[in-house]
């Protein structure tokens, strides 16, 4: 049987991950994804790290984390 794309894209499970939580980068099977240019919305250090995640069940999501104080500072696509 075969799938397009966009119909499993409908099958995946999204992590929950709240802003303000800490990282947790060995439980979320943390992949740097990318670095943004804005301050952390904790400490104001001056970029944060993009992670894809995914946790012990298999649900994926992006999270952009700081460095420095490792707090969720957003959630994104």
């Amino acid at each position: 049987m075969q799938r397009s794309l966009s119909s499993m894209q409908h099958d995946l499970v999204q992590i929950t991950i709240n802003v303000g939580e800490d990282f947790k980068s060995i439980v979320w099977k943390a992949q740097y994804d990318m670095d943004f240019n804005t301050e952390c919305l904790f400490c104001f250090s001056e970029q944060i790290t993009g992670y894809r995640v995914e946790d012990e069940d298999g649900k994926a999501g992006k999270v952009a984390v700081c460095p420095h104080c490792e707090k969720v500072n957003a959630i994104y696509a």
